[in-house]
């Protein structure tokens, strides 16, 4: 497949979400992929850092998310957004779908390559993609709404999540995030209010691969005036 290492086996999904047909390729061979992982060996950094290749298919999460982006008045034409943990990159491509300006980030290069055959099927302009483990932030990435589907699902990465949104997003700026309602989330936004965010929560309900899965979705605001980035 043009673009895609032949490491990689893939098939063509047609998505309809808000009465919008969207096509997304994704990865079939994952299991492959993790036991190359695993061959690395447990001093490997990839072994160690966990790199888990998650972003490789289509989770509940990112419908739920792209759902929300296609109807939340918050996404509109010239607004910035970023997403960050992009995996495939649907939630961003929707976003795009609307008009707004839209930068796509992950922490290695392989699900970018996948985000670029992604935006064709879906868009004629040229994606901005670029590597960025948001667990360093870079502030020069800064965007009215951050979207962030399934990003934390281990507790070890929610202690860099306050830091992060507060880097990268403008003022007044917005985080959509959507995770599948897992107890370890439900710890960690029980303490944002003490750390100066505000939240609201929705309930999403997807089906995929015959599944129905809900999926929970948060906007997040930052109402810290004494954070300094």
């Amino acid at each position: 497949m043009n673009g895609i290492n032949s490491r990689y086996s893939t098939e063509k999904l047609t998505l309809r979400l808000a009465e919008k047909d969207f096509y997304l390729l994704r990865v079939t061979n994952t299991d492959e992929l993790y036991a190359e992982l695993i061959a690395k060996g447990e001093e490997h950094p990839d072994v160690k850092d966990e790199r888990i290749p998650y972003w490789a298919d289509l989770w509940p999460s990112a419908l739920a998310l792209a759902e929300e982006v296609l109807v939340n008045p918050l996404v509109k034409p010239g607004a910035s957004v970023l997403e960050i943990g992009c995996g495939l990159g649907l939630p961003g491509i929707a976003a795009a779908k609307k008009g707004a300006r839209v930068q796509m980030t992950d922490y290695v290069q392989e699900p970018l390559d996948f985000v670029k055959l992604n935006w064709a099927l879906n868009l004629t302009s040229i994606p901005d993609l670029q590597v960025m483990d948001w667990r360093s932030a870079d502030p020069n990435l800064a965007a009215d709404i951050v979207l962030a589907s399934d990003i934390a699902y281990e507790k070890r990465v929610f202690e860099f999540l306050p830091k992060a949104f507060r880097t990268l997003l403008k003022p007044g700026g917005v985080v959509l995030l959507s995770e599948p309602n897992r107890s370890l989330a439900r710890d960690f936004f029980r303490t944002l209010p003490q750390l100066g965010f505000s939240f609201t929560r929705k309930t999403r309900k997807v089906s995929l691969n015959g599944r129905e899965n809900e999926v929970c979705v948060y906007e997040i605001r930052d109402n810290s005036s004494v954070w300094q980035k």
